[in-house]
């Protein structure tokens, strides 16, 4: 959270030095052609604690302490909780300065000539309630009398302070109409018409989201079955390497070779047994040695071939 505060004082104010990291920053704002700094001190329980903010030179103005230069009773400050956004308060003071540039203490005013005639006139004749209200008002600098009635009170009649007093929809009117209201609502606006946006986007990058998440789905189940196929196939590689292994050719070369040997051997025992004449004996033994020499020369040549693979790998 202290940093998030941090990165709102870069966010919304320019020309932000680090002094010391995480504790120390300074902000220049320009003020009637005087540039002031002020000093923001973060202890160490910020954001839990308010921040301390010391303008430097220090200023004439209801803000400011006139000792020390801490800016002491400036809104933001009295109503700091740990939501309030340091960069925020560091602005709402730095355009209270620009706006309304106050003196620096113990710099002594000038008062132009119509000031000071008004100002003899007034002590020398007398002047009605009214009368009176309204020349203290031209006597007053515009910077003293924003510093003493920011919201302009000082202005408007009796008649018009009875009807803003006793008249709820008068009140809310003038309230709207006071500038740095109009300043919190267009900051409102633009933070909303930002929220807005954030939101559109947000909806957009969800909806291509779900897009990828059903071709990934898809892909899922695509590789899933690809792998299953793989499976199958690689099984029926697997047997058919076998049946065709040399030495699995060699076993079944030499399981033909004896069933030959023994089927010609029957029928020997058959013609000795009389059981076959002369014809019927030279045909069926001739087939099955015939058979027998093919098969026999066939596992021979085979088994050649195998040791000499053999002495070739080693």
């Amino acid at each position: 959270m202290r940093k998030r505060q941090i990165d709102t004082l870069k966010i919304f104010n320019h020309n932000v030095q680090e002094v010391v990291e995480n504790e120390e920053y300074l902000v220049n704002f320009n003020c009637g052609g005087r540039e002031i700094a002020i000093n923001i001190h973060l202890g160490q329980a910020f954001p839990n604690e308010k921040p301390k903010l010391i303008v430097s030179p220090i200023l004439r103005h209801h803000w400011v302490n006139p000792t020390t230069g801490e800016i002491e009773n400036a809104p933001g400050i009295l109503n700091y909780t740990i939501h309030s956004d340091l960069g925020r308060i560091v602005q709402a003071v730095g355009r209270e300065f620009e706006k309304h540039p106050p003196m620096v203490v113990n710099e002594t005013p000038s008062t132009p000539q119509h000031q000071q005639h008004h100002g003899h006139h007034h002590h020398n004749q007398p002047r009605n309630g009214n009368e009176f209200a309204s020349e203290s008002r031209k006597i007053a600098s515009p910077q003293t009398q924003e510093q003493q009635d920011p919201f302009g009170l000082q202005n408007l009649t009796t008649e018009e302070l009875t009807r803003l007093d006793i008249d709820e929809d008068v009140r809310e009117q003038f309230i709207e109409k006071l500038p740095f209201v109009q300043h919190q609502n267009e900051e409102m606006e633009q933070l909303m018409n930002r929220i807005e946006s954030l939101a559109l986007d947000n909806v957009a990058r969800r909806e291509a989201l779900e897009e990828r998440k059903r071709k990934l789905e898809a892909l899922a189940l695509e590789f899933k079955q690809l792998g299953q196929d793989w499976d199958t196939t690689s099984q029926r590689y697997q047997r058919k390497a076998e049946d065709f292994s040399p030495q699995h050719i060699k076993e079944l070369l030499q399981i033909a070779v004896s069933t030959a040997d023994a089927k010609s051997d029957d029928e020997a025992q058959r013609f000795l047994c009389g059981d076959s004449d002369v014809a019927t004996f030279l045909q069926n033994f001739i087939e099955t040695r015939k058979l027998y020499t093919m098969r026999k020369a066939k596992e021979e040549r085979l088994v050649q071939q195998l040791n000499a693979l053999e002495r070739a790998a080693f």
